[in-house]
């Protein structure tokens, strides 16, 4: 089984126990009713023609994670040299099963085991099972999932993060003063207390300017216990998936036509085009900015505006009701961060130990030499690649070749600087007192 195999069935079970890993306080008996609760929907089954999930299954899963983490849900991979179970032995099986329907699966085998006619061991109950399944002679499962929801409203910090896009402007290229380039507002809102542990203007509305947000935002607030976002692409790629299983993140998304759960960031969106685009759009119209200089701008505004001003719906300002929040953060280390958000892929090394990713040359190690390898990355800093072959890892890629890097943040000669008619902009004064509040809060030596 391929990684990709394995890293979407490890997702699947993952977020069959989320609800319960990633809560940092469980009521007495509410394990139980979330265990529950997850084995009677239906799923689509990863690698299975299955639709549901046993109690004593997801038990298991739960365990497993428990003692060996988000890797311990990986399937184990079945041994090259493993016997191929006879094809008689099932044809014996299906007889029994026609012959009378309401025989059980587990019986079925004990039958076959005490006359002999199998082994013992051989015939596993969800092997067979999915052979039934494969024949047609098992029971319809109902398909429809049950319509009753639950509302779930966090009353403390980093319980639920909401995460969106939204496109908010277009800015001059600085290669191409003809073109406009269109940025992507990518944040996430803490439900609770209305803070917004991270915002970035991008020029992508890729996986991997969501997932660089969503690291910044753990790095400065801590990991929250779920994400809530929609079904877009960037929001449901396994990557996302795995991320989450990884820092024990529930990951879930609205039901499909059904955005009314996002409508607090939506209502900060709202508040970012009626309070920083007019300002910022008024800076644009006298002179050129990069991108960096824009999003310095928002962190200002974030800061010293959004979460100091009183919000209307929890009656204070966001940053105290953060601060004043006993409920415990959950801090993780930078290492196992940084590890959680490495991109893997699979490439083939050349017979001198080179592959290509990204449009760049990496040498591995030469053992590695015309073999499939998996790599791992961070898309932000591809200096050095960490590479694996077998489950095992070797010393790191580095580059054989740099291309020829054309630094698209690099700002434009301005020209024609004239200033606004009054003199003021919201953001500049921002600015300053950003820049007063950081000048006292330095220690006096």
């Amino acid at each position: 089984m391929d990684c990709r195999k394995a890293e979407e069935i490890a997702n699947f079970r993952y977020r069959l126990i989320s609800p319960i890993v990633s809560r940092e306080r469980l009521y007495f008996g509410e394990t139980a009713d979330l265990i529950r609760e997850a084995a009677g929907k239906v799923y689509q089954i990863p690698g299975s023609r299955k639709t549901r999930v046993s109690i004593r299954t997801i038990e298991r899963y739960l365990k497993q994670y428990r003692e060996g983490g988000y890797d311990a849900l990986m399937p184990k991979s079945t041994s090259p040299g493993s016997a191929k179970i006879p094809q008689e032995y099932f044809e014996l099986a299906v007889a029994l099963k026609r012959e009378n329907q309401k025989r059980p699966v587990s019986q079925i085998i004990k039958i076959l085991e005490m006359s002999g006619k199998v082994p013992k061991g051989v015939l596993k109950r969800s092997t067979l099972y999915d052979h039934f399944e494969r024949e047609g002679i098992t029971k319809e499962l109902g398909k429809k999932e049950s319509k009753a929801y639950q509302r779930f409203s966090p009353k403390h910090r980093n319980q639920r993060w909401q995460g969106d896009t939204c496109h908010m402007l277009h800015i001059t290229d600085p290669d191409n003063p003809k073109r406009k380039i269109k940025l992507y507002l990518i944040a996430w809102l803490d439900e609770a207390t209305r803070i917004s542990p991270h915002g970035q203007f991008y020029t992508e509305e890729k996986s991997y300017a969501l997932e660089d947000c969503l690291k910044k935002a753990i790095l400065k607030f801590g990991s929250p216990e779920q994400v809530y976002v929609d079904n877009g692409q960037i929001y449901s790629s396994h990557h996302l998936q795995s991320i989450c299983g990884r820092l024990g993140i529930h990951l879930s998304h609205t039901r499909p036509y059904r955005p009314q759960g996002r409508g607090k960031l939506e209502r900060m969106f709202s508040t970012v085009q009626r309070s920083f685009l007019p300002e910022i759009e008024t800076m644009l119209r006298e002179r050129t900015m990069s991108l960096d200089e824009i999003n310095d701008y928002f962190f200002i505004w974030v800061r010293q505006h959004y979460h100091e001003k009183v919000h209307s719906a929890i009656k204070q300002k966001p940053m105290l009701c953060f601060e004043s929040d006993p409920y415990p953060l959950r801090r993780v280390e930078l290492a196992t961060l940084v590890d959680a958000f490495l991109v893997e892929e699979t490439r083939k090394a050349d017979k001198t130990g080179v592959f290509r990713l990204n449009g760049s040359e990496y040498q591995a190690p030469l053992e590695l030499a015309r073999s499939k390898i998996s790599v791992r990355y961070d898309p932000f800093d591809t200096s050095s690649v960490q590479v694996y072959c077998d489950g095992q890892r070797y010393a790191d890629a580095c580059l054989l070749k740099i291309l020829e890097h054309v630094d698209h943040g690099a700002g434009a000669e301005e020209t024609g600087v004239t200033q606004p008619a009054t003199g003021l902009n919201y953001l500049e004064l921002l600015k300053q007192k950003n820049q007063q509040d950081l000048s006292y809060s330095k220690p006096e030596e």
